[in-house]
């Protein structure tokens, strides 16, 4: 969508070099997803703004254009702002299938202070018609596995290498997964020798599909820092989420209504551990990795508390006043959901967020 000539004007005025930009600039791809949406709500709570300036989000949004940039007014129409209260919000084009700085506008990624990359297909929901696809039933076909990989690694290594070609220096902010760590942490006798891993473990030989995508995903985002970055003051971090709750949707909006119908039960054996974090705590924990630039790397957004299935079901159940009764065996996960089931469902992952609470 082409943007207006006063569109076009407002990006000229308003992405000029941060040094000169009377704002602090947070780009989101994926901004209107549940954590894009969370991050942004908890933005618009800085008062006192980032590093001394107010708040600018810019939504990237695809487009196959990226030389025009879509600015949305809620008043006149003109202005080219969305004002919340202090935090001012644009949309700005980009391109997750171009190449290097192809896939975003190099004048506007000039204003960014931080981009933060959220952006990624689905990995809960398969490709099949109607709610056979949104519950995830046989979700992991090869082709939705290489849809789950390329949305992941092409547009992140664009995204980097548009940094690393950019003259001034940005924090690069890229959502992971816990399953990097793998997903075989049981609450059985195994359990007692294992140390729980932090960011320091090392992941390079851990098992599973969403393990080898965590870490193709963040290799990806290692170019906005390699030797050919312009500006060597860039910082990478890589945010190993675990599923992220919410009554709004991820793992627990689908868990929600089949709970409060009193459909809820144990997964398999129960004794998987299940890492999570809130939709708040992560955004929140978003906002602290933007504020401390010591902060790169990986990084675990994840409650400091796993549990494991059963506990977390009972929990839940307790939560709603609904029974959990119903059990949800592991040859029907494994019959229903396939691999997917398998890794996600009756897998277990605990991790420790070390750097997020020294």
């Amino acid at each position: 969508v082409a943007a207006s000539s006063s569109s076009r004007d407002f990006l000229k005025r308003s992405m000029s070099s941060t040094s000169d930009s009377p704002y602090y600039t947070v780009a989101i791809t994926g901004a209107s997803g549940m954590l894009g949406t969370a991050v942004i709500d908890e933005l618009c709570k800085k008062n006192d703004g980032l590093y001394g300036k107010p708040v600018r989000v810019v939504k990237l949004q695809r487009g196959e254009s990226t030389q025009e940039g879509l600015v949305t007014s809620v008043d006149d129409g003109k202005s080219g702002i969305i004002s919340q209260d202090s935090m001012i919000t644009t949309k700005l084009n980009w391109n997750p299938k171009a190449e290097g700085s192809e896939c975003i506008n190099p004048e506007a990624l000039e204003s960014i202070d931080t981009l933060i990359h959220l952006a990624g297909e689905n990995v809960g929901e398969g490709l099949l018609p109607g709610p056979l696809g949104m519950l995830g039933i046989r979700a992991w076909s090869e082709k939705k596995k290489d849809l789950i990989m390329e949305s992941r690694v092409g547009p992140t290594k664009a995204l980097a290498t548009a940094i690393a070609e950019c003259s001034k220096p940005t924090s690069y902010i890229v959502a992971s997964g816990v399953g990097v760590y793998g997903s075989d942490f049981m609450a059985d006798e195994s359990d007692v020798e294992r140390t729980m891993p932090d960011e320091s473990a090392d992941v390079s030989n851990t098992k599973g599909f969403l393990a080898e995508v965590s870490r193709r995903w963040e290799a990806a985002s290692q170019y906005a820092i390699g030797e050919k970055a312009i500006s060597k003051e860039n910082r990478v971090v890589n945010m190993r989420l675990a599923p992220v709750l919410s009554k709004n949707g991820g793992a627990l909006g689908k868990l929600y209504p089949i709970f409060f119908l009193g459909g809820g039960g144990i997964v398999g054996s129960g004794k998987q551990y299940f890492s999570y974090i809130s939709a708040r705590d992560a955004a929140r924990a978003v906002v602290q990795i933007i504020e401390n630039e010591s902060l790169n790397g990986p990084v675990n957004l994840i409650a400091p508390t796993p549990v494991t299935n059963a506990e977390f079901t009972a929990t839940l159940g307790k939560v709603l006043s609904r029974p959990t009764f119903i059990p949800l065996p592991a040859f029907v996960v494994k019959l229903v959901f396939g691999e997917m089931g398998e890794e996600m469902l009756l897998g277990g992952i605990k991790a420790a967020p070390k750097k997020l609470l020294d």
